[in-house]
């Protein structure tokens, strides 16, 4: 049976991929995956052709339902609990005391994960500061974590994870804060709640506006799917939802000073983090 797109079609909607998303496609590594799905979703619709399924995906999406759709099944989101823990460290014991002591008091610290996927990384911060427990005595902290991926946002809000998902999680840790099930592990009461999970596109500017003002920005992993000019507006996007003297932490593969100049690079032990 014939696929729906062609080589001609990836070209296209790649790049109506790329303005509403700043994601790149690569033709070679993402072709049969986009290509199966599209032939599902057509299916799903009752279309027998792309140039159907694309008028409907540009002009027929008023609610960007279909949209969200296509980015749920090509967004990658492989991650786990305390990936990368040498961040998390830096984030309680330098980050927020020294934020927390700057600060009015009264006004909370506000903290964002983007992308968060299934929430592993914003409840790592969680674990990371209930178990210091200095700051959170004193002072309101504020957890929010966007994805484009509607679909593991939800999972998200569950907070249901696999034995892999926590594998990096000491054994105390685990036992102190999640319940065992049948199948994998849940996150217990006491921390249910305590992530605000919102769908947000990075490069949806009244959709980021909206978030408010932020301390500190994880985004570990997201800026090596973009291009130059993605990476650098997105840069900017979180330069200007920091606070001042807010920091931004990125994964350990990129490096900021390679896309804009307006941050300032501080290394702490074998972290660089990038600070307003």
């Amino acid at each position: 049976m014939a696929r729906l797109l062609s080589k001609e079609n990836f070209a296209k909607i790649g790049e109506f991929i790329y303005r509403k998303s700043g994601i790149y496609l690569e033709e070679e590594k993402h072709f049969d995956k986009l290509a199966k799905y599209i032939d599902r979703r057509a299916d799903e619709l009752g279309m027998d052709s792309f140039r159907k399924y694309f008028f409907k995906l540009r002009f027929d999406d008023k609610d960007g339902d279909e949209f969200q759709e296509l980015m749920n099944a090509i967004t990658v989101n492989e991650t786990y609990f305390f990936r990368e823990k040498d961040q998390f460290e830096v984030l309680v014991n330098k980050i927020l005391p020294e934020l927390h002591a700057k600060m009015p008091a009264g006004k909370p610290l506000r903290i964002l994960s983007s992308p968060c996927s299934t929430g592993e990384e914003p409840y790592s911060m969680i674990l990371h500061i209930v178990e210091e427990g200095k700051v959170v005595e004193e002072r309101d902290i504020e957890v929010v974590g966007i994805d484009i991926d509607s679909t593991v946002i939800e999972k998200a809000k569950a907070a249901k994870y696999t034995d892999r998902s926590i594998h990096a999680i000491p054994k105390p840790i685990l036992n102190r804060w999640f319940v065992k099930k049948k199948l994998g592990y849940e996150l217990g009461e006491d921390l249910q709640g305590t992530v605000d999970f919102k769908v947000a596109n990075v490069f949806d500017k009244t959709q980021m506006r909206k978030l408010g003002k932020f301390d500190v920005i994880f985004s570990r992993n997201m800026l090596i799917y973009f291009d130059d000019a993605s990476r650098k507006e997105v840069a900017m996007t979180f330069y200007d939802m920091l606070n001042p003297g807010g920091y931004v932490l990125l994964g350990h593969a990129e490096y900021m000073s390679r896309i804009v100049s307006v941050f300032k690079a501080k290394k702490i032990d074998s972290t660089l983090i990038y600070q307003k």
